[in-house]
C-alpha cells in the first residue's frame, strides 16, 4: 500500500521568495467507518460482524468515559489519547481557577511502532486529473510566477 499524493498550487506568504508555489499533499479519502471496520474484523477473526461491532461500540463508550474523567487512555500499538487544556497565566493563586482555561483538546501520542510505520509509508503521485480543487498534472505544467 502506498500513500497517494497530489500536486496543488498554493499562495505561500512566508519564506525568502513568497508567491504562488506548487506543493504536494496527501490525497483526501473518505474515512473508514465502524461498519467497515466490523466487517474487516469479522473476516480476520472468529467474531461475527455483530459481535465485532458491539465490541467496538463498547470500547468507544469506555474510552470516552475515561477521557471525560480526565484520564489518558492507551490504545495499545495505536498510541495514547490524553485530555489536555490551555490556561491563561495569572498573578495570584486565587485567580488560578477553571475560568482561566482557554482551550480544551485531545492529544494523540502515537506509539513508537506507529511513528516508525508512518515514516516508512511509501508515497506515490496520484495521476488522477479529474479531482475538483487539484491542479491537473498534464494540463498545468507551467511554472508558477511570483508577483
Amino acid at each position: 500500500m502506498t500513500l497517494p499524493v497530489v500536486r496543488v498550487l498554493r499562495k505561500i506568504t512566508v519564506g525568502a521568495i513568497p508567491g504562488m508555489k506548487f506543493l504536494i499533499r496527501p490525497k483526501r479519502r473518505k474515512a473508514i467507518g465502524f461498519e467497515e471496520l466490523a466487517k474487516r474484523m469479522q473476516a480476520h477473526s472468529s467474531l461475527t460482524k455483530a459481535d465485532a461491532y458491539a465490541a467496538m461500540i463498547q470500547m468507544q463508550d469506555e474510552v470516552l468515559a475515561e477521557l471525560m474523567e480526565g484520564n489518558p487512555v492507551s490504545l495499545g500499538k495505536l498510541g495514547t489519547l490524553t485530555p489536555m487544556f490551555r490556561a491563561k497565566a495569572v498573578d495570584t493563586l486565587e485567580e488560578a481557577n477553571e475560568n482561566t482555561i482557554t482551550r480544551k483538546y485531545l492529544r494523540y501520542t502515537p506509539s513508537v511502532e506507529v511513528r516508525k510505520l508512518i515514516q516508512d509509508i511509501p508515497v506515490e503521485l496520484d495521476k488522477t486529473d479529474q479531482i475538483k480543487g487539484l491542479q491537473p498534472s498534464s494540463n498545468n505544467t507551467e511554472q508558477p510566477t511570483n508577483p
